[in-house]
Order: structure tokens, then C-alpha cells, then sequence
């Protein structure tokens, strides 16, 4: 393929995301089955996912602000929030609805997994506050290797099929290998080129989340022409969870911003970052513990249902926002 040309491809890439991303869902659902053979590419497509979405923003510069003693306990605070506070509620939810047991691990697994990396990007794209979603991002990815497995093994006890231990590690390699990535690419393309290919660098993100596709959507369609009642509980389950989580977040900052008011007068629709934190808080990076735990079919057909939510937060969010904001 000619080198312009593919730069042309990834440009358009990043420009048409909000339309590429769903349609990469319906399109990979149609896909035959390959036999697993994409499942071991997972965790190179997540660390790729990863460094796309840090190596936009000036991580040193980030981390130097995010270490001021008020916006560190900020960030600690909605971390742990999203981290424990968060799985302990929708797990007892889940519970108080009547869920059936094998749900259970799904909303789980769910809500102790880190916001995902590409949530930085969304809000970038969106025009939402960037540094504060990459703030808890990093925050919550650090973290998440320590929290998750052992919050996961104490709410579901013996249907933990690995080890905590083992599962930190892997999680640990992921998310590691994502930042050096991303530190690589600052290294030798410098913050100038990086800021000139902002559009290229979106598309990087749109075909390594439309790549990711293959592996989580392997052998999907006939699961759901098997069973569509519980291919459709997945998809409703899974987005309850996101834009609920979403929905809960804006709700919230809406209510806080009635009380806020700027100079003028006049009421602030939003405090600041409110609409980058929604984002955060409802797009998860399930893709983590489907590289890192071993197969599980209805894990997999409820990891193949989120990236509907998932693919469709840019388009979602961008409209719920700027209704929000018009009000």
C-alpha cells in the first residue's frame, strides 16, 4: 500500500470515529469463526490501545499537576470510588435485583476493571477536559493490577478461575507495556509531530479498537444465533452498566453545577471535567480481564456485547453533552 495513502486512511480514520466504531460492531458480528486464532493478539492490540491514548497528552506535565495535594485527593477519591466503592454496590445491586449466579462475575469483572485508556482519547475528541481523564486514567490503571483481582476473588470467592497473583501479573504486563509504548513514541517522534498527526494518531486508536474486534467477536455470531435471549440479556446488562454509569455521573454534575456560579451571574452547566468523568467512570477496560483470564464463553459473548456501549459513546456522549449544555 502506498505510504500516503495509508497516512490518508488512518487521518480519515480518526476524523469519521463516531461512525467507523458502530459500524465495526455490526460488521465483526458477521464475522465467521477463526478457531481462537485471533485471541493471543488481545493483549498487543490492548498495550497499542494503551499508548495511543497517553502518548497525546504531556504525561509529565500531567502527572506534575496531578500531584498538587487537592487534585491528588480528588483523583484518589473518585479512583477508589470507581475501583471498590463502585464494584461492592453494583455487586449488592446485582444481588437485590435477583440476577441469576452467572451474571454475577460479568457485573464484576465489570466494575472492578480500570476505565479504559481510549477514554482519554474520546474526550479529546469530544472536547471534554482531558487532563483530568487522564489523571484518574493513570491513577486507576496503577491501581487496578492491586485492587481488582483480589476485590473480584473477595465478592465471588471460589468462581475466580486464576490466581490473584497471577492475574496482578498479567494485568501488570498490559497496562505496563502500554505506557512504554507510549513513552517510545514521545521519544522519538517528539511533542511537535505528535500535536502535526493528531488526526493520524486518532486513527491508530479507531483501527486498534476495531482490530481488537477480531479476537472479542471470534466465534460470537453463532453463539448468538444459539442463544439470542441470552445474548440480548448481555447487551442489556452491559448497557445498563455503561451508560448508566454515565447517566448517574452527569445527573450529578448537573445537580452540583445548579449550586456553582460563574462570574456573570450565571449557572454553570457543568463543574469542570464533570462530562470527562462520566465518560471515565462508564467505559471500562473489560478488555483486560478477557486477555488476562482464561476462556470463558459467556464472558466472552458479554465482553463481544460491550463494545456496542462501548463504540457508541463517542457519538452518545458527544449529543447527551451538548443537549446538557444547550438546556
Amino acid at each position: 500500500m502506498n505510504f500516503h495513502l495509508f497516512l490518508w486512511l488512518l487521518a480519515a480514520s480518526g476524523r469519521h470515529a463516531r461512525i467507523l466504531l458502530p459500524l465495526g460492531v455490526v460488521l465483526a458480528l458477521l464475522l465467521p469463526s477463526s478457531g481462537a486464532f485471533f485471541k493471543p493478539a488481545a493483549p498487543y492490540i490492548l498495550a497499542v490501545l494503551i499508548g495511543a491514548a497517553l502518548v497525546r497528552l504531556d504525561i509529565g506535565a500531567v502527572l506534575k499537576a496531578a500531584l498538587q495535594p487537592q487534585r491528588l485527593i480528588r483523583n484518589f477519591a473518585i479512583s477508589l470510588g470507581l475501583l471498590i466503592i463502585v464494584p461492592v454496590v453494583f455487586f449488592t445491586a446485582a444481588k437485590w435485583f435477583g440476577l441469576p449466579d452467572h451474571f454475577f462475575p460479568l457485573v464484576t469483572w465489570y466494575a472492578v476493571a480500570p476505565p479504559i485508556g481510549t477514554t482519554i482519547w474520546m474526550c479529546i475528541f469530544l472536547g471534554f477536559t482531558a487532563p483530568i481523564a487522564m489523571e484518574i486514567v493513570v491513577l486507576t490503571n496503577l491501581l487496578a493490577p492491586f485492587t481488582g483481582p483480589y476485590l473480584g476473588e473477595y465478592l465471588l470467592g471460589a468462581a475466580v478461575p486464576i490466581s490473584s497473583a497471577m492475574l496482578c501479573l498479567r494485568l501488570g504486563v498490559i497496562l505496563g507495556g502500554g505506557l512504554l509504548l507510549a513513552l517510545l513514541a514521545k521519544k522519538i517522534l517528539g511533542e511537535d509531530r505528535i500535536e502535526a498527526n493528531r488526526h493520524r494518531l486518532d486513527g491508530v486508536s479507531t483501527l486498534s479498537m476495531l482490530a481488537f474486534l477480531l479476537p472479542v467477536f471470534d466465534g460470537i455470531g453463532a453463539m448468538v444465533t444459539a442463544a439470542p435471549i441470552l445474548a440480548m440479556a448481555c447487551l442489556g446488562l452491559v448497557c445498563g452498566l455503561n451508560f448508566g454509569s454515565q447517566a448517574l455521573v452527569f445527573a450529578g454534575g448537573r445537580l452540583l453545577g445548579r449550586f456553582g456560579r460563574v462570574a456573570s451571574g450565571k449557572v454553570m452547566p457543568f463543574p469542570e471535567g464533570t462530562r470527562s468523568v462520566a465518560v471515565v467512570a462508564g467505559n471500562r477496560n473489560l478488555g483486560l480481564y478477557f486477555a488476562a483470564l482464561p476462556a470463558d464463553p459467556l464472558f466472552a459473548l458479554f465482553v463481544a456485547a460491550y463494545q456496542l456501549p462501548l463504540y457508541l459513546t463517542p457519538m452518545v456522549a458527544g449529543w447527551f453533552a451538548d443537549r446538557s449544555q444547550d438546556a
